[in-house]
């Protein structure tokens, strides 16, 4: 069977629950690049001594090993589920398939061929309950028969069984089993309608089969820290009927995609960022409200660190502010993992996070235990905190987190600053090379030091706080610019003072770190030799190339800010080979293959890199007035573009171009009056606005 050339299975999730789906429309048993289809949960576990290793951490040929303090949890493959088709007592092959799947409705339509047989099949993880449902209408009447098993497909190199035990249950037409996690105890179920004629087994394996045309199958997985470890809870779902569980998860995510949209003139890049969007809110751990990578074993195993900041930014552009403000009570709800870290690891007050955490908090990179000298992941949840601010004018919100901006400058003041003969600099640390090998005054950390120490005394200001403590962050923050300056060398931001090279510390100071302005004639010329250096050669390795989508976004959105569209467009369209079927994006091309798939932090920088294409709020510093921007980077080659509430500066922001018209529509969603220009080129108007009031405008071009 032909498969598109970008396949990859089909991402399923609702925070908790993550699968991968194949090309039936349902699991398939095959590996695609690094995984195959099977169930995981954002925070459970493999028990470490069931591991053997941790791809791209831990090598096969050492024994996996063991720091106190710190584990390595992998998240764990619970289970699967899969069909066949039994004709004459054998299992009909698939012939052909082709699949579309619809974000806003979080559903995998697939059109299948089995030759004799054809039909459809429509897939879907319920958007607030562990059950994967499926329904399948064929064109006659087939014996159906649908199957689940426990933990993995086949036993090879990284994937182990994760299980201390398993209890499969012989009952009859509604099978059952039971799990042992160590840290939890689970349960999966499997019921068909109509009700099954027939059951069997296969080792650990069950199944049933009933002869239909129209068939749906029901998969659960649940565990003791869901509720009752029971097979009754599916049985109960059941009960309220397929149209009404149909009904409720097709609301939840029309709700959410009702917050905005983007329409722009390239099927790719489209299907990219509405599948990215539904990406962000399935995987947000709805308990913690912390955003990993994604919940795929893969994607760090749906660990927490700098990367939830980039789909922060994007959900916050994107005007879904519930899930935003989620994801900064994520640091509320793990204080006493950041005190804990800055006294007892460092022996210093305030607030750290460690490199990478769990949705509880722990530490989470096992034996690698210089990461916790890679600081800069503090900048980032710093930057959540300061950037819903920035969003939503809520100075509630801001009264409300300042102790944790506080928190954090006080610790970077007093445990990462150091006083030298040539002025206030940053000590050695790890880089973004992640090696053990620390830096001095490495590009990423000093500008990150910088934005925390900037934010709490923006904060200060704006609440009516300021103090001596506030003053001297702004005074050591202004005294660490002149470092990061030093890193100029005429032509790019230097890595770090011991790294005379362009890699990614190069542009981060730009974004996301916020400390040189895009419109800096440094910024300009380092994302130009940033594009000449990494255009030579197709990849290079982590996050820099133009291959790398993470990349791609986060050049794109400083080229957009730069009002270079058209450059934009180019960086954007070198990204292309790291985007699969379903819209998702690897982290990095290795030998033109894809290192992982459904890879957040890509989604979350592509996304920002098209908003700012089509929106930004900003203050030149030869411009007095805050203004939005319409439409401030578009490609020539576009013929139209819109775009339905975003949101920048407290207004909410909808907009349609053209080449001969624009037309705009702003609201004030803060809860203080907002005077705001709103400019496209030449064309401007200043709108002064009371919270919830709205001002619109239709100008010819």
């Amino acid at each position: 069977m032909q498969l598109p050339s970008n396949y990859y299975h089909c991402f399923l999730g609702n925070g908790l629950n993550a699968v991968l789906i194949g090309y039936t429309g349902s699991m398939v048993a095959d590996k695609v690049g690094v995984d195959r289809c099977e169930w995981y949960k954002s925070d459970r576990y493999y028990p470490e001594d069931k591991l053997v290793m941790v791809a791209g951490r831990f090598p096969m040929e050492k024994t996996l090993e063991h720091a106190e303090g710190s584990g390595w949890y992998e998240v764990a493959p619970l289970g699967r589920t899969w069909y066949t088709l039994i004709s004459d007592g054998q299992a009909l092959p698939i012939v052909g398939s082709e699949q579309r799947f619809v974000p806003q409705e979080g559903t995998l339509y697939t059109d299948l061929d089995y030759g004799s047989v054809k039909g459809t099949a429509e897939t879907w993880m319920h958007a607030t309950r562990s059950i994967l449902i499926e329904r399948y209408v064929f064109d006659q009447e087939v014996e159906f028969r649908g199957w689940m098993g426990p933990g993995l497909w086949v036993e090879e190199g990284w994937d182990t069984d994760p299980f201390r035990s398993v209890t499969m249950h012989a009952a009859a037409n509604e099978p059952f089993g039971n799990y042992d996690l160590g840290e939890t105890q689970g349960i999966m179920a499997l019921r068909i309608e109509p009700p099954p004629a027939a059951y069997g087994e296969d080792g650990r394996d069950r199944w049933v089969s009933v002869r239909a045309k129209t068939i749906t199958k029901y998969f659960l997985i649940s565990d003791n820290r869901q509720g009752a470890v029971s097979p009754q809870i599916l049985d109960e779902a059941l009960a309220l009927g397929y149209d009404a569980l149909r009904e409720a998860h097709l609301a939840h995510w029309q709700h959410y995609f009702s917050r905005s949209s983007i329409s722009i003139p390239d099927a790719q890049y489209q299907m990219t960022y509405d599948a990215s969007m539904y990406h962000f809110k399935a995987m947000q751990n709805p308990v913690s409200g912390g955003l990993p990578v994604n919940n795929l074993r893969r994607t760090w195993s749906s660990h927490i660190f700098w990367d939830s900041y980039f789909i922060q930014r994007a959900l916050l552009e994107a005007n879904h502010t519930v899930e935003a403000l989620e994801s900064c009570r994520f640091f509320q709800r793990t204080l006493d993992h950041a005190q804990r870290h800055a006294r007892d690891e460092f022996g210093c007050d305030g607030l750290k996070w460690d490199w990478e955490i769990t949705h509880d908090g722990r530490k989470a990179y096992g034996t690698l235990l210089h990461m916790k000298y890679q600081v800069h992941n503090n900048a980032s949840h710093a930057n959540q905190i300061w950037g819903y601010y920035e969003y939503t004018q809520d100075t509630a919100f801001l009264r409300e987190f300042y102790p944790i901006l506080a928190g954090l400058a006080r610790f970077f003041l007093n445990c990462i600053v150091e006083q030298t003969e040539r002025g206030y600099e940053i000590g050695a640390l790890v880089g973004v090379h992640e090696s053990p090998v620390k830096v001095r005054n490495d590009g990423t950390n000093l500008a990150a030091t910088i934005a925390i120490l900037r934010h709490c005394a923006q904060a200060a200001e704006v609440l009516g706080s300021v103090d001596e403590f506030t003053l001297q962050c702004a005074h050591v923050a202004d005294e660490l610019l002149k470092t990061m300056d030093s890193l100029y060398n005429g032509k790019f931001f230097k890595a770090s003072e011991d790294q005379d090279k362009i890699n990614f510390s190069s542009i981060t100071p730009i974004i996301p770190m916020n400390v040189i302005a895009p419109m800096d004639p440094r910024a300009i010329s380092t994302a130009t030799a940033y594009i000449e250096r990494f255009e030579k050669e197709l990849f290079s390795g982590y996050a820099d190339s133009i291959r790398s989508a993470w990349g791609a976004g986060v050049l794109g959105a400083i080229l957009a800010w730069q009002r270079a569209g058209d450059r934009v467009w180019h960086v954007l369209d070198g990204a292309r080979p790291t985007i699969c079927s379903f819209g998702g994006m690897t982290e990095v091309m290795e030998h033109e293959q894809w290192n992982m798939q459904y890879f957040g932090t890509a989604g979350g920088a592509i996304c920002t890199a098209l908003h700012q294409m089509l929106l930004q709020p900003r203050k030149d510093e030869n411009e007095d007035e805050d203004a939005l921007e319409l439409f401030p980077a578009i490609p020539s080659t576009w013929d139209r573009a819109s775009f339905e509430h975003l949101l920048a500066d407290g207004f909410t922001v909808s907009a349609e171009w053209t080449p001969h018209m624009i037309k705009w529509r702003v609201q004030n969603v803060a809860t203080v009056r907002l005077e705001r220009t709103i400019r496209y080129g030449e064309l401007s108007v200043r709108v002064a606005l009371e919270p919830g009031a709205e001002s619109a405008a239709q100008w010819p071009l």
